[in-house]
């Protein structure tokens, strides 16, 4: 049977058009699976989209590289980073740092893992780091005018570190002030009457700072006080007399504190002191007799011979031989001390100057008042004064006095006809509690 050509042509063109109609029925650009089997059947697979556009016509030339700053979804992903957040203080590049500011590093969101502080030299400040390791602070003070670096490593809850570091430069002080301590930090035991002395080698512009600077604790605890004797000097004493056998600590932490102009203090001091039995020696002027008491017990009495009641001029300034009465303090022994009258003002060549060799000399004020031996006035000791000022002693009680009394003993003038001044010598005990206490710089 013969079959006409014309009929196979028209069944294509049929299957050809009913093939475009089925691509033109889609619904939201995606095709349906009968109409992708349909274009399938007629025709190679394309890798265009399927966003109902015809696909791109076949060519020889292979695709060219994405344009710049195109995404492409064969881009290799970001690595991560970690959550950790590392903060400083200082900040970075701060100036001016206090010397006492502790270095802190905080971590946020994580927990530190290595922190270091170094100074110039690159020495490790010491430091610690709190328990839940997100905290490391340091625990040394800083240097003056130096530069620091600081680093840190902080990992968080995935195990992702991060790091961090900055740098900083601590204040530069106009000067330092260093402070001296009376009694020194040698002496170890002193009597109960000794006032502890702080002097600064310059004149601190702020005293309240310096004074808050300064500590006494003691073992009993008492009540005490600080109060400033000239612009360098503070004394502290307590109200009453020390108790025997009390553990004292003085500490004067001046290092980095600001004393006021620019000037700090350069370094700490601390000294231990221990008060020994209780000794008092009372001079009465009536009677010319010391009696001396030990721990409240009366252990010695012998005749004494004070100043004389006269007194001279010289160059216009009166000079008065009278024994203050008061409340002394020892403070110098010597077993031999070259005593001079040019030295209060009264030339050697005068009448009653002197320039002498005075033995078992126990020095009770700066203006030259001491306990010592006197063979030359024995015959008027216990009878009339005759000194210069000085309590004169037998020579035998003198040597058990010289013996027996030291740094901090308490003598105590009664009787005469003048009163010993508060800052001569460590007259601190003449001057009244509340006049005392208001000689602080924080009262």
């Amino acid at each position: 049977m013969r079959v006409s050509r014309r009929p196979r042509a028209l069944l294509a063109s049929l299957l050809l058009t009913a093939a475009l109609t089925a691509t033109a029925c889609t619904t939201g650009g995606l095709t349906s699976s009968s109409q992708v089997t349909v274009t399938v059947s007629i025709g190679p697979t394309s890798t265009g989209p399927t966003d109902g556009a015809a696909p791109p016509a076949a060519s020889s030339t292979p695709p060219s590289s994405p344009a710049a700053g195109t995404s492409t979804t064969s881009s290799t992903p970001s690595p991560p980073t970690s959550q950790a957040v590392i903060t400083m203080t200082p900040a970075d590049a701060a100036t001016g740092v206090p010397v006492l500011q502790p270095v802190t590093v905080t971590a946020t969101a994580g927990t530190l893992t290595e922190v270091s502080l170094t100074n110039p030299e690159g020495k490790l400040v010491a430091g610690a780091l709190a328990p839940d390791q997100r905290t490391w602070t340091s625990s040394e003070p800083l240097g003056y005018a130096r530069s620091y670096l600081l680093a840190a490593t902080a990992v968080d809850a995935a195990g992702l570190s991060t790091t961090s570091s900055s740098s900083f430069t601590t204040v530069q002080p106009v000067g330092v002030i260093f402070p001296s301590f009376e009694p020194p930090p040698d002496r170890g035991q002193v009597g109960i009457g000794q006032p502890l002395s702080v002097i600064f080698d310059q004149p601190p512009a702020d005293r309240a700072a310096a004074e808050r600077a300064l500590s006494v604790t003691s073992d009993p605890a008492v009540e005490g006080a600080w109060s400033w004797v000239d612009e360098r000097t503070v004394h502290y004493r307590p109200r009453e007399y020390w108790p025997a056998g009390t553990q004292i600590t003085l500490g004067a932490n001046v290092y980095g504190v600001d004393l006021g102009g620019g000037m700090y203090g350069e370094t700490d001091r601390s000294m231990s002191l221990t008060i020994g039995p209780a000794k008092i020696a009372t001079v009465d002027n009536a009677t010319k007799q010391m009696t001396v008491s030990i721990d409240g017990q009366v252990v010695r009495s012998y005749p004494v011979s004070l100043g004389r009641e006269e007194s001279t001029v010289v160059d216009g300034q009166e000079i008065s031989f009278v024994t203050p009465s008061g409340i002394y303090v020892a403070q110098e022994k010597y077993e031999v001390k070259q005593m001079s009258s040019a030295t209060y003002g009264l030339p050697t060549d005068y009448e009653l100057g002197y320039d002498s060799a005075i033995p078992l000399a126990v020095r009770l004020s700066n203006s030259g008042i001491f306990a010592h031996s006197a063979p030359w006035s024995v015959a008027d000791q216990g009878v009339r004064n005759v000194s210069h000022g000085c309590i004169n002693m037998p020579p035998q009680d003198a040597q058990w006095f010289y013996d027996t009394f030291g740094f901090g003993d308490i003598v105590q003038v009664t009787g005469t006809s003048t009163q010993l001044a508060p800052d001569d010598g460590y007259g601190d005990w003449n001057v009244p509690w509340e006049q005392w206490v208001a000689g602080s710089a924080l009262s």
